[in-house]
Order: C-alpha cells, then structure tokens, then sequence
C-alpha cells in the first residue's frame, strides 16, 4: 500500500459567467415553420431584402427589443399553409446596426437575425480576438491565422491572432463580392452569400483579415457571415495535423509542401523529433520520430516554419503518445477482501487522532472512517485500468454506507485520464439507505467519456464538523459491455460521452419537470436529464416508465439528450413535481444529484440585474454565490439586487456551474 499525503488549502472564488442551450432552435431543425433564411443583411441605403416564410399554422412577425425603430416588417403576418414573400426594409444606416426579428408559430420560435452594413468611409477599427471575446455584440475587425477548417457547408473556421487562449469560431464567410467559401462544394449557396463557384479556398496557416457581427449561439461567441478583406497564403501545407501514437518507439510522415525560400523544423519535447526529410517532385516527406514512452500519456509538437521575404508562417504538428505505464486489461475485477494490493492511499486532510482514514478487511472490503466529528479528507485510488480499445467500458461495485451527512458530497466517485493531474467526478447512481450494513450495487457507472487509454478510479471519503459516517465498498470491476441498458437517469447521464451515442434505458416515474420550447427537463430519484429537440412531444408533468431509447451527448459539460422515442414505455399525464428546496451551499454539495433537477432557492438575491442585454448575473445567499443565466431572450428582467425565491434548474457550462432562470414567473420577490 502507498500512502500520499497532500497539505490542501484551497480557496476558490469563481466568477461564472456563460451561455447555455438555446429556447430557439435553427432554422433548418423546426418542423412545420419554414423560413428561407435567418441571417439577413440590409444594404447601408435601406433597400429591401425578402424572405420567404411558410407555416402549418398562423404566425406573426416582430422585433422584441422596443428601441428598433429603424426597421421596416412587411407583411408582419401570415396564413396558414400560405407561402409568404416578406420584404425587410430600413432607414438609411450611418453606422452598423443589429437586431433580431422572431417569427412566432403557436408555441415555436425561430429568430431571423438582421444586420444593416455600414456606409463606405466608415471604417471598422481593427480588434483583436480577446477583444471579440470580451466586447458586446457589434461588427468586428481581426487579423490572424487560420488554426483549424471545421466545417465546409458554412464556411466554419477558427482564427487566433495569440492574444486568447480560446481560437474565435467563424461561421458563414464571404468575400467582399459576397462569394461563400466552401472548400468541397463551391455552388452551395449559404445563407445570405450568393453562390460563386470562385469562393475562397483557405488553409490553415493563413493569415486573414475579416470582418463581421458578434453574437453567442449556445455559448460559443463566433462572428457570422464574415467578410473575407485580404488572405496572405500560408507558406505550407501539412497532410495532416495530428498524429496519435502507440507507446512503442515510432516513426510516421507528414507529406509537406512549402513555397518559401526553406524549410525549418523544431519539437518542443524531447522525446519528439524529425529524423529525416525526403523530396519528390514538390512534396517533402517529413519523418517524424517518437521515442518508447515508459511514462504517462504524453503530447508534444513539430513546428514547422517557412519564409519568403517579410512573410513567415508556421505550422503546427500536434503528436499525442499512449501510455507506456503498466495497467490491467479488462475486464478488472478486484473484490478488494484481500488488502490493498495495487491500490493507493492519499490523506488530503488527516483526521486528528486517527492514523488510517482508510482500512482492508476480509469481510468488508475498503472501509472509510473517522472517530468523531471534524473535517477530514482522504482517498484510496486504483491502479490503471486500460481502456484503449474499450467501446463502453462500466464500473459498478458494492457498497455501503451509514451516519452520513450528505453521501453526494463525503462519499464520492472519481475518474482520472492523465495520472491524477486532474479528476472528473461520476454519479453514483444508488447508495444504501443507511438504516444498516447491508450493501447494495452501486449501479452502472458508464466510463465510455474516458476510453482511448489508462484511467485510475479515485474514491473519496469526507467527514464534517458535523457528520462522521463510514462507507465500505468491495467488489470493484470495469467490464466492456457490449449493449448496456441503463436503469435510471443517473446511469445514463453518466453514460454521455463527447460523441453522440444510441442509448437504451429502462425508466422508473421519470417525470418532465419543464418544457419551454424545444428544451425539456427530466427527473427521477436518482438525478436529472436535459432533453434539447423539436418536436419531442413531451409535457410538463409527464410521467415515463418503461422503454426509451435516443440519443445522448456531453454538451457544455453536462449529458443532454438530442433525441428521445418514448413508444414503448408509458407515459401518464400528471403535475409538475414540486421543486426541492435547497440552499445554495446545499446545492453546490450535491450538484450532479441535482443538475438539470428543479430546484428552489429560498431568500436569495440577484445582482447584477437581468435585462434584454444582460442575461448573466450572480444568485446571492450570505456569503454564498453561483452564477445565474436567463435562459430565454428578450424575456427576463429582475432589478439588481432584488430579493426573493428562485425556482431554476442547475446547470454547467464546461466547469462552471450556474442556475438556469427560464422564466419570469419562477422568480417571486420578496
């Protein structure tokens, strides 16, 4: 057994300021609402630009932000199953202006975005990426490289000129004479850029100045519908960017085209090098050496740099090496009746007068605990566990546990891809009752988000000032499970990955705790799901048992659903649940039991005020803070520094936490 002792003092304070899923779904996805395009730009004279809108249902048009009062909607209604010719139409613009018009159909939105250009000789002062980032939404100017071509059927890039950490997403990109860059298919017309099949062809490495308008869609800050105002072609061209490697020692090549006056290569690790270079004709083949890795996943880069005259560019191969460390194949199975045997132990808070936080037994398998109140910290953790070619690996084991305060915070569950420099905590799907000692099974921990090499599973015990429980598990094992059927919501939030995967659940009195447009909430005893879907059908107060299959994902952090068929379970009509009372404190002690769950904070505060420009603000509870986000446009506004009772459902967005406001009415003053 090895024993870590870590001093922690930790002192966190988290501003949280982010976007979440959007009420508003995109165009081309609402069923029954057609709009040709939802990104229009007004020439700077005013003349009229037309949109064609057809509905299974009467619709209206409208512009919710009051202060526009220079654009023109006609007609602002129509019919039925009548395709209508609606013509935009302006005042003549003296500087760039925005806004958005919603387009209403019985309970569906879809928001036509509208610019208006500036008038020649007003010139955009130039910006830079982390001043898109941090700035409000307006027409920006930037100059950078092109990092990464994601996409080609909307001209979707990334660019970064050093100054942030995070690349700026271009989506949509025309050129000053409106020509759509699509690499693959030139004649696609995308959104308001005509076709022509003479559009760009960018590359990664090249330098470009744009120029478009800022908005937030799900989060992500982009600029859309750029244009493209000068390209200074990059000096190389690299097959391919990244390399993932096998731990033995490794050659690959990179075929490498350049038309500067040379060719320079540099690593940045030492185990990374080129170990020759070869030309035929204009392509040079670059061999890329990686040494044998005895140590953990490791990364490095091969820079390579050409220059002709005043120009440079520089290009970056991203190498990743597997594992070289021992680990055990799956399936692993360690009933842990036998001692410690490859399982460490880290004390981060000793317990006074208490020498092993953590003990074996034969019968009892890993047991955790202290001898009195007081604040204690401390781990057994496994050894690695090879997930490479794992499709849907499981954890489960037995435990059991009593005179806990709270089991989500002092009795938890840890997975761990880099050796321990970082940890993402997993949902324990059921815990004992703690009326006794029997064990239970913990349920299915999916681990499919951690395949493609080693992780380590961490379990954590904590005492408190005031609770002191004991948790004992055994019987530890990760399995590959080929068709894994999931037994509650905990499971399957636990079972989303970043790639899209088909699930299987069998639900027990699952019920929608929300429905606002094409976003539904679902909860059970054991956690909550967020659904985002046309169409899904459900409602408020529905109550799911039985078969459902879909599809699930990790969106900002956090499992959604993008697709759900409840035809085989049966779904009965009843009330909304009653949300659960919780103070802040609470909350953030039991989050993921409680993310995507409806919840009510008592005798809270919020500031700064929500407002049609502002939808961050922070809940405030005494000394106690989360981030708060209205989640729907246009639609919330709470003076700064009103008291009152907040019903919301906890979110993420990446790490940070925040309560999403999806509705006036779910906060009362008082």
């Amino acid at each position: 057994m090895k024993f870590k002792y870590i001093i922690a003092s930790l002192a966190a304070a988290v501003a949280l300021f982010a976007s979440c899923n959007p009420e508003l779904e995109p165009v081309a996805k609402m069923k029954g609402l057609e709009v040709s395009n939802d990104y229009i730009t007004i020439p700077t004279e005013g003349t009229a630009v037309t949109v064609t809108i057809k509905g299974d249902e009467d619709w209206t048009a409208s512009i919710p932000d009051t202060k526009v009062d220079w654009l023109t909607i006609a007609p602002a209604a129509g019919a039925a199953g009548e395709e209508v010719t609606v013509s935009f139409s302006a005042t003549e613009s003296t500087a760039a202006r925005k806004t958005e018009v919603n387009i209403v159909m019985g309970k569906k939105t879809k928001i036509i975005n509208v610019n208006q250009a500036a008038p020649a000789g007003v010139e955009v002062p130039a910006s830079t990426v982390k001043d898109v980032f941090d700035g409000p939404d307006k027409t920006y100017k930037v100059t950078g490289k092109v990092t990464k071509i994601t996409g080609t059927n909307y001209g979707n890039w990334y660019i970064n000129d050093g100054t942030s950490e995070t690349d700026l997403y271009i989506y949509g990109t025309c050129d000053k004479k409106g020509a759509t860059f699509d690499k693959n298919n030139p004649k696609m017309e995308v959104l308001n850029c005509p076709a022509n099949p003479n559009a760009w062809d960018l590359a990664v490495g090249d330098v470009v100045t744009i120029e478009g308008p800022k908005t937030v869609y799900s989060g992500t800050v982009e600029l859309v519908n750029v244009t493209i105002i000068s390209i200074i072609p990059s000096l190389i061209t690299v097959d391919n960017l990244e390399f993932s490697l096998p731990k033995e020692e490794t050659t690959v090549t990179a075929k490498v085209q350049y038309s500067g006056d040379n060719l320079d290569f540099s690593s940045n690790a030492g185990w990374l090098s080129v170990s020759s270079i070869s030309r035929v004709a204009d392509t040079t083949f670059v061999n890329i050496h990686a040494s044998a890795n005895t140590e953990d996943t490791r990364k490095g880069v091969i820079t390579l740099k050409s220059t002709k005259g005043e120009a440079v560019t520089e290009v970056n191969i991203d190498v990743t090496q597997a594992s070289g460390l021992s680990a055990y194949p799956l399936p692993y199975n360690d009933p842990l009746t036998n001692g410690f045997g490859a399982w460490e132990v880290e004390v981060v808070t000793p317990f006074e007068g208490v020498e092993n936080i953590w003990t074996n037994s034969s019968s009892y398998g890993m047991v955790g605990k202290v001898t009195g109140k007081g604040v204690s910290e401390a781990s057994v953790i496994s050894p690695n566990i090879d997930l490479t070619g794992a499709k849907n690996p499981v954890l489960t084991f037995q435990h059991a546990q009593r005179f806990a305060g709270n089991v989500d915070n002092e009795y938890t569950v840890y997975v761990t891809t880099d050796n321990g420099a970082s940890w993402t905590q997993v949902l324990v799907p059921v815990y004992s009752d703690g009326k006794n000692w029997s064990y239970v099974a913990s349920g299915q921990i999916s681990l499919a988000r951690f395949t493609g090499g080693l992780v380590k599973i961490k379990f954590t015990y904590k005492s408190t000032a005031d609770a002191y429980g004991t948790w004992e598990f055994k019987d530890v094992k990760v399995e590959d499970v080929a068709d894994a059927s999931y037994k509650n919501i905990a499971e399957l939030d636990n079972a989303a990955a970043a790639t899209e995967a088909s699930f299987k659940a069998e639900l027990t009195d699952a019920v929608v705790s929300y429905v606002n447009g094409n976003n539904a909430f679902i909860q059970d005893a054991t956690g909550g799901v967020q659904l985002y879907k046309s169409g899904h059908g459900l409602k408020e107060g529905d109550v799911i048992s039985g078969t459902v299959t879909g599809k699930i994902k990790i969106y900002n952090g956090f499992a959604e659903l993008t697709d759900i068929n409840v035809s085989a379970a049966t779904v009965t009509a009843g009330e909304a649940p009653a949300a659960t009372v919780l103070t802040i404190d609470k909350l953030l002690a039991s989050y993921l039991r409680q993310q995507n769950r409806k919840v009510k904070l008592e005798g809270i505060t919020i500031d700064p005020a929500l407002t049609t420009s502002n939808r961050n603000t922070t809940v405030k509870q005494g000394e106690s803070t989360i981030a708060g986000y209205s989640q729907v446009k246009n639609k919330i506004e709470i003076a700064a520094n009103t008291a009152g009772d907040l019903i919301c459902w906890p979110t993420r967005y990446n790490a940070n936490l925040q309560v999403g406001i999806w509705d006036a009415a779910h906060f009362t003053a008082k």
